[in-house]
């Protein structure tokens, strides 16, 4: 019986998009690594903050975000609400 049991891929359950547009996300807004941001998005804290950010970028557009040239502007912005709305100072 082979106990290796190999790491899911990412793009299992996660878009192309998905993970383009929360690498871009986070290269624009500089985002640290760290635990803090999960409970922040919404998301289980047991991820990363780069973890987070990815499933809360999916999750935003499972939810309808449209796919255009304002895509990453728009997460952005309402990304930097949920900081705002906890009272962290965070700005471009």
């Amino acid at each position: 019986m082979n106990t290796f049991i190999k790491p899911l891929n990412a793009s299992i359950w996660l878009s192309a998009e998905a993970i383009s547009l929360s690498t871009k996300l986070m290269v624009n807004l500089q985002i640290q690594q760290g635990s803090q941001l999960a409970k922040m998005l919404g998301v289980n804290p047991i991820f990363y903050n780069d973890e987070a950010i990815r499933i809360w970028v999916q999750r935003e557009l499972n939810e309808g975000l449209a796919l255009n040239r304002y895509t990453l502007t728009n997460l952005e912005t309402k990304f930097l609400a949920i900081m705002n709305h906890y009272e962290i100072p965070y700005s471009l």
